[in-house]
């Protein structure tokens, strides 16, 4: 396949994958969007209520802090289990390390919260796991350098000489004058460092292909996104080519990020008079391509921009990872919890609209007046106390206007219900309804929460079996394919080394939180249990008993550190060691028989003649002690004739310098003192 086919292929694909957004999802975003932020609609009447209801917001704020909860409550959010005896120690160490790079090399909980945002309000949230490569130059200044100490230096291949400035000298030496350089350089050093980056991908920069389901196996995916020529040159790519890229910025104006962004809040790229800072349009695409002509489809990395593909590469991983809270079985996009809830949205506030106007209508109500017999102009002037001037007796009749509030809270009350039920979000499973707690047993207060957290779950469930595990096996991808050292890291108050070329890279994945177990109180209820019984083994039959180690026994107890919210048990609990739970869980060793007098005897013989050899290799030691001790003190003696030696030797040399300074000879070589 020749580079115009390529080019063609991808052409279409960005074509029909717009055209797909447009149809299916564009409209339902904004409309989301907009009524999340409470916009108005379009409709309002000057003079009358414009209030704006927020039934989206409450449903997508409502759900969030449960579900990042389930996921950051703890710091090992997904676990690999090994899938062989030799991958025990492997899968442990990937568990530790993919966690703290997402938690801790990355913003995890934002990462969290931006990624399940997306996806409640418009419908799909993607995010990006990529390998970044860094090279920081840093500079370093070296004076009063000899040529030895020089070239030592520049051994290092990562270092260049920016500055130098050189200084020669006589010195005098008993083989007589020798010139001397002295050397002050500039030096710039070369530093790669590489990690994971995890980043959140707005959704109309995500694009896919409209015959895909999931992302794994779709024929097209792209990131579409401004980019400045700065940025394209920096990559690698080829300079001229970049330079004759057009301007664009179509995606500043796409209707999500015109209703995301007030007006003026989004700067204008493409228009900067530095051509280097102008941006352009780029896809970075990945589809499945015969390029080599064998017949099958391999799956490429190509950068596109402006009819233009700037590198095209065989790879074998695409970087994106997405999480739908209510999918449609066979499709990608399914649905959020905005459009559950954009109508209702939309029918409170015509209501509430319409309860305002009548009650400002009933507390400031119109009348009726007799043409001609009423002094308008004290009728217009409502003032408390103020006098009406009528010609005659009725001229000035109230306008009733019937109240319709008692008729219309019914319904608003219904319609909360309503959102209750598609959502799962409810005043008690946030715990802000008090007459739930009047009258009510405990029983029933929890069955109603777990009746409206079971939604919430749900979608946990379901972003736990999509998007994190896929993230997670990515991280882990990328660390095994381009991590090529070990690296050094602070976890729980200590120390350790992870090299991730020592892993096999295939493990199974476990979602590690607690779905489906209750709340946090239910939690900690029974592992209070569960910590009973084990004390109440270990008490009865001790550290080696068949059922429960002591290793076992201290993970309960970090679990309910854990559940009582905090992350490092380290910090209330040392960890015990596989080595050191074996050998607590060893059977004691049998009691020795009971000796009879002549093994005593003999044992008495035996510790005596210990004792003898014991005395004996104590006198040797001090003895050896005492020689090496006159050793030192021989050579510390040696050294300071020689240092004497020496020191006469520069201060030979000091008054020949002196001298020659004198006779207009400088140097700066200094003498120590």
């Amino acid at each position: 396949m020749d580079e115009n086919k390529l080019k063609s292929i991808i052409d279409a694909e960005i074509s029909n994958s717009l055209g797909y957004l447009e149809t299916e999802t564009t409209e339902q975003r904004r409309e989301a969007l907009q009524s999340y932020l409470r916009q108005p609609y379009g409709n309002e009447v000057e003079g009358k209520s414009q209030i704006v209801t927020g039934e989206v917001a409450e449903a997508v704020d409502g759900s969030l802090p449960s579900l990042v909860r389930i996921f950051s409550a703890s710091d090992e959010v997904v676990r690999f289990e090994p899938r062989g005896p030799n991958d025990e120690a492997g899968a442990k160490q990937a568990t530790e390390y993919v966690n703290w790079v997402f938690n801790r090399d990355n913003e995890g909980v934002i990462i969290l919260h931006d990624w399940f945002k997306d996806a409640l309000l418009q419908k799909v949230g993607v995010v990006k796991a990529y390998w970044e490569d860094k090279e920081d130059v840093i500079k370093e200044k070296y004076r009063d350098l000899t040529e030895d100490e020089l070239a030592m230096l520049m051994s290092d291949g990562t270092m260049e000489i920016v500055e130098q400035d050189t200084q020669e000298f006589d010195q005098m030496t008993p083989m007589g004058p020798m010139k001397v350089k002295i050397h002050a350089v500039t030096v710039s050093k070369k530093q790669k460092t590489g990690r994971v980056v995890v980043e959140n991908v707005p959704p109309e920069e995500f694009l896919i292909s409209k015959k895909a389901r999931r992302i794994e196996g779709s024929p097209f995916v792209a990131h579409r996104k401004l980019m400045t020529r700065s940025d394209l040159i920096a990559m690698g790519f080829d300079a001229d080519i970049v330079d004759g890229i057009p301007s664009s910025d179509s995606l500043t104006y796409t209707p999500e990020r015109l209703v995301r962004f007030s007006n003026g809040e989004q700067p204008d790229d493409s228009t900067s008079m530095d051509d280097s800072m102008q941006s352009v349009e780029v896809f970075e695409c990945y589809l499945r391509a015969d390029m080599d002509g064998d017949g099958i489809a391999e799956l490429r990395q190509v950068f596109y921009a402006g009819n233009e593909i700037l590198s095209d590469e065989e790879c074998d991983y695409v970087p994106f990872h997405s999480i739908c809270p209510i999918p449609i079985p066979h499709k990608f996009f399914g649905q959020s919890l905005a459009d559950r809830t954009t109508d209702i949205q939309l029918q409170k506030t015509t209501i509430t609209r319409q309860i305002l106007d009548n009650l400002y209508l009933t507390n400031n109500a119109r009348v009726t007046a007799v043409d001609g017999q009423v002094n308008l102009d004290d009728l217009l002037t409502a003032t408390a106390g103020g006098v009406v001037r009528i010609k005659s007796q009725g001229a000035v009749q109230p306008l009733n206007v019937p109240p319709v509030a008692g008729q219309a809270f019914p319904m608003l009350q219904y319609l909360d219900s309503v959102a209750q039920k598609r959502t799962g979000v409810t005043d008690a499973s946030q715990g802000l309804d008090p007459a739930i707690l009047q009258n009510v047993t405990a029983a029933a207060v929890a069955s109603m929460q777990a009746a409206g957290a079971g939604k919430v779950e749900l979608i946990a469930r379901i972003f736990a079996e999509t998007g994190v595990k896929s993230l997670f096996k990515g991280i882990l991808h990328l660390l095994c394919k381009y991590q090529d050292k070990p690296r050094i890291v602070r976890m729980r108050g200590t120390y350790v080394a992870f090299d991730p070329r020592e892993w096999t890279n295939q493990y199974d994945v476990d979602i590690n939180v607690g779905l489906g177990a209750g709340n946090r109180q239910e939690q900690m209820a029974m592992l209070q249990m569960v910590l009973q019984k084990q004390e109440q083994v270990l008490g009865q039959m001790g550290p080696s008993n068949p059922l429960v180690s002591m290793g076992q026994y201290r993970n309960t107890l970090g679990r309910m550190v854990e559940a009582a919210g905090f992350k490092d048990s380290a910090e209330f609990y040392k960890a015990i060691p596989p080595e050191l739970d074996q050998q607590l869980s060893a059977p004691p060793q049998q009691q020795a028989p009971q000796m009879t007098p002549e093994a005593q005897a003999a044992m008495a013989k035996a510790q005596a003649d210990i004792e003898v050899a014991r005395e004996k290799a104590a006198a040797d030691i001090q003895l050896a002690r005492e020689k090496a001790a006159a050793d030192i003190q021989l050579q510390r003696d040696k050294f300071q004739t020689e240092m004497m030696f020496r020191k006469q030797e520069f201060e030979a040399e000091a008054q020949l310098k002196a001298m020659k300074v004198g006779a207009g000879i400088t140097s700066n070589i200094e003498i120590p003192g």
